[in-house]
């Protein structure tokens, strides 16, 4: 993640675009979002913008940063002791204490690409990578794992029909009893 300046007025300024990021991706998807409306709402100019991001999509991958981070502090004790149901149920607390933005960034089919690299980049920590060397084919649960994700998604489709506590409950065995069978003896 960038070093911010700890000036009050770039603070602000960040703040400000972050705000009116998070309102647009309530009201659109992001291919409709544009630096010009995104400043405008932001009450700054478009150079202004441009001295903190490169483009829209720099600004939006120091927004998937913090999420990873973030799922990090939430599951990576259970990822480290290869504890395949508090993984699954602490991520599954996480969405859903997530805001409205975070889900819709997280779960929305508009937003894949946002879950797709913030799920890259939990994949890719310490954690996972040891968890996936416990397999002989490490690119195949990779796949696997990410279907956790997919029965989240599916149960809010759903408009979470089943409780909370089954989802959890019967995800983590899925998951668990899949992994059992392939896992280095």
């Amino acid at each position: 993640m960038k070093e911010r300046s700890k000036d009050l007025r770039v603070r602000r300024t960040i703040t400000s675009i972050r705000k009116a990021f998070f309102e647009l991706v309530l009201e659109k998807n992001y291919n409709e979002i544009s630096i010009t409306e995104l400043t405008e709402r932001a009450g700054i100019n478009r150079k202004t913008f441009y001295l903190h991001f490169s483009s829209l999509d720099d600004f939006v991958s120091e927004i998937e940063e913090e999420i990873v981070l973030d799922i990090l502090e939430h599951i990576g004790k259970n990822a480290e002791e290869f504890d395949l149901a508090g993984c699954i149920t602490n991520f599954y607390m996480y969405l859903e204490s997530c805001n409205e933005v975070q889900q819709k960034l997280l779960c929305d089919e508009h937003y894949s690409f946002f879950y797709e690299s913030v799920t890259e980049g939990v994949l890719r920590s310490a954690p996972f990578t040891k968890f996936f060397e416990q397999t002989d084919y490490p690119s195949i649960v990779r796949s696997y794992t990410i279907s956790i994700t997919f029965i989240y998604r599916d149960w809010l489709k759903s408009g979470k029909a089943l409780p909370f506590d089954v989802l959890t409950r019967e995800a983590s065995r899925i998951i668990e009893n899949g992994y059992a069978g392939i896992i280095k003896k």
